[in-house]
């Protein structure tokens, strides 16, 4: 009976969530098991600090069995079996990727891709990064109420002040993603429960009404801009939630989505950008009932009384024209240092391996071509996969000693491999065009593909040589 129960019970939301339109690539997949992980999320841990932290069931008949299906944790960790707490002293720092697994008493199981990061006990922050630092692989959208569902963006503050405004990206004209007159959204600033799961909680800082947004011009319908009235204070550091809510008297009639960066990739319930691990979109299909959709990562801007601003300013994910790298096909971002002089000690590229078993080879060079220093990632760490159906995967290697990046000088991240294997490279667009601060985007420089031996931008939409878009990569900055 119990089986039963639920099997009808699910039916009835997969039916539900099928009437969410994902702009063309499927969203999150929900699976016939009736035990899951509800953990999303670890803290970060520190080298020679005593760590806990629980991988903690959704659903499911007690008692549970937990363990690791693939991956490994970071050296002096372990998970109990029996609670699914990982605990012990972390003995060396990186970021560690794993997957947890779930039985329950009725021999269900899950599982769920997780990671962790261990920094230095000098360091208690996030390992910053310099580049893009995003991974998507094209836009999917979440309607706002027609079936009684709230959205939630979580994001990590990185600015203490008084908040003005902020930019979320709407779609408002397009059938099954909109309606009507897009209805009645009531937009919250919200403070984070402070449990495992991230949650909002009921404490409001303030709140906007977007109202009749399909009755706006392009693009202002779309790059939707919010003053707030009653400019709440935030503090960096902390984690935040920005929540939607039709309240239209008719939403079934009258609603609008908000569109996010999606990846559709076996990485898919990990975060956009590696410093930035908190930012998602949740939905809740009743009171308190919030879950993230994997894969989804917020497109917003917060911008501050003081004229600092943050967020995701990426706008598009090219999937539709993936570039390829093949022996004389190289891909490369090429970029030119601003601000401060910094020192970066690993990089990384996502991308997908199509055919063959050649590593994929990432060089950091200076303008002139002149070796910097070259990392050869193997072919086994990034699944194989189809032109039709890639897969991408972050492939990253450590320096063998870090390298300074001085300000005002070019250099290249190019990504090759030998002709017999082909990997591939998907382009993000920033925002600029549509009013995205730097501070949203990788402002240094831009994604170039090789053709008849020169060097050019992405094409797309019958654009050629764009320099408004970014590979998705980054490095990793020496602290």
């Amino acid at each position: 009976m119990r089986n039963r129960f639920r099997c009808v019970c699910l039916c009835l939301f997969v039916f539900l969530a099928g009437l969410l339109g994902f702009d063309g690539v499927s969203g999150r997949a929900y699976a016939d098991d009736t035990v899951l992980i509800g953990t999303t999320i670890l803290p970060a841990g520190q080298t020679g600090v005593p760590y806990a932290a629980p991988v903690v069931p959704s659903d499911g008949a007690a008692p549970f069995r937990f363990y690791l299906v693939s991956g490994s944790l970071p050296n002096g960790l372990s998970m109990d079996s029996g609670t699914g707490w990982i605990s012990g002293t972390p003995g060396s720092t990186g970021r560690f990727y794993f997957t947890a697994g779930i039985t329950d008493a009725e021999g269900f199981s899950a599982s769920a891709n997780l990671y962790m990061d261990v920094n230095s006990s000098s360091n208690s922050a996030n390992v910053p990064t310099y580049g893009s630092g995003v991974a998507s692989d094209g836009l999917a959208n979440t309607t706002i109420g027609p079936w009684g569902n709230e959205v939630s963006y979580r994001f990590l503050a990185t600015h203490s002040g008084v908040l003005q405004q902020a930019t979320v990206y709407l779609i408002t004209d397009i059938g099954g993603y909109s309606g009507g007159n897009g209805g009645t959204i009531r937009v919250d600033i919200r403070t984070d429960d402070g449990t495992s799961a991230h949650n909002p909680s009921g404490n409001i800082l303030t709140t906007y009404f977007i109202s009749n947004a399909a009755s706006l011009p392009a693009p202002q319908r779309y790059i939707y801009v919010m003053n707030f009235s009653n400019t709440p204070t935030l503090t960096a550091g902390q984690i935040y939630h920005m929540t939607f809510e039709n309240v239209d008297s008719n939403p079934s009639s009258n609603f609008i989505s908000v569109d996010s960066l999606y990846q559709s990739t076996a990485q898919s319930s990990f975060p956009p950008a590696p410093s930035d691990p908190y930012a998602a979109v949740l939905t809740a299909w009743g009171a308190g009932s919030w879950s993230p959709r994997d894969g989804f990562a917020p497109v917003y801007e917060l911008d501050y009384q003081d004229g600092a601003s943050e967020g995701i300013g990426y706008v598009a994910g090219w999937v539709g024209v993936p570039a390829s790298v093949s022996g004389p096909i190289p891909l490369r971002e090429t970029f030119t240092v601003t601000g401060s002089q910094i020192r970066v000690a690993s990089a990384a590229v996502r991308v997908a391996r199509i055919n063959g078993d050649d590593p994929v080879v990432v060089r950091f060079e200076q303008a002139d071509g002149t070796m910097i220093e070259e990392g050869y990632i193997d072919a086994s760490n990034i699944p194989l996969s189809s032109a039709s159906s890639p897969n991408y995967y972050w492939a990253s290697f450590n320096f063998s000693e870090s390298h300074a990046l001085v300000p005002g000088q070019t250099y290249h991240l190019v990504v090759e491999c030998d002709a017999t294997s082909t990997y591939q490279a998907v382009a993000l667009q920033k925002g600029h065009y549509y009013g995205f601060q730097p501070t949203t985007y990788f402002p240094d420089g831009n994604a170039e593909v090789k053709v008849n031996d020169s060097w050019t931008g992405w094409t797309e939409w019958g654009v050629s040589n764009r320099i408004d878009d970014d590979l998705q990569f980054y490095f990793g900055v020496e602290q």
